[in-house]
């Protein structure tokens, strides 16, 4: 065998080792990558599902919220029109003036209730006003009313007070995500176009013909 036939055989087994090397370098790096991409992947995906839930969650609150006061008010405000009309259409020998009084004292003051405990006092006392009233069946049937109201108005405020200042835990877990994804994103985007980059030039390098096979082919 000629010197410059060893050479020729030497210089195709390093460019046969150099193309190794750079495929195994490939795989080694897309395998440390795709390792580290997948935790990050899920981490995204659950950051913005968060953001998404946290963001929701807060609009239902604050919607939910508006729609209780609203239906407080209304409700407050129809059980003051019952007992004004009791005044029109009941014979007034069949009321107590000082009863009546003294339930609209009590609406118009549980209106303006600032909490819960405070709301619930005044409707507790105005109730047992109304036990009080007349048991005239016109008496009785207005009374009824009043109290189914003021009832149904006590339960929209016992549900008002129960998720009030909630829309700020569900704003705080929404910007707590969002920082959380601001850290992650940059790291993951890299991995994502590296992972990409890599993959390109694995696929590259394995369809590149041998150097061994080159010369077979030219010798044949």
């Amino acid at each position: 065998m000629s010197e410059s036939t060893q050479n020729n055989e030497l210089s195709i087994l390093d460019k046969n080792e150099l193309i190794k090397n750079v495929i195994t370098k490939h795989k080694r790096l897309l395998e440390e990558y795709n390792k580290e991409f997948s935790g990050l992947e899920e981490k995204v995906k659950a950051l913005n599902e968060k953001i998404e839930s946290s963001k929701k969650d807060k609009e239902d609150v604050l919607s939910r919220t508006e729609l209780l006061k609203e239906k407080r008010q209304q409700l407050y405000h129809q059980a003051e029109n019952i007992l004004e009309e009791m005044f029109d259409i009941i014979d007034e020998k069949l009321l107590d003036n000082k009863l009546m009084h003294g339930i609209n004292d009590d609406i118009t003051k549980v209106k303006r209730a600032i909490n819960i405990d405070e709301e619930k006092k005044i409707v507790d006392e105005l109730l047992n006003k109304l036990n009080g009233m007349g048991t005239h069946e016109d008496v009785q049937k207005a009374v009824q009313q009043i109290r189914t109201r003021v009832n149904e108005a006590i339960i929209s405020s016992t549900e008002l007070a129960s998720i009030f200042g909630t829309e700020k835990n569900f704003e705080n877990a929404f910007q707590k995500a969002r920082d959380e994804l601001k850290e992650v994103s940059p790291r993951h985007g890299w991995l994502d176009n590296r992972i990409k980059s890599h993959n390109e030039a694995l696929e590259y390098w394995e369809k590149l013909p041998s150097s061994e096979e080159n010369t077979q082919e030219a010798n044949a």
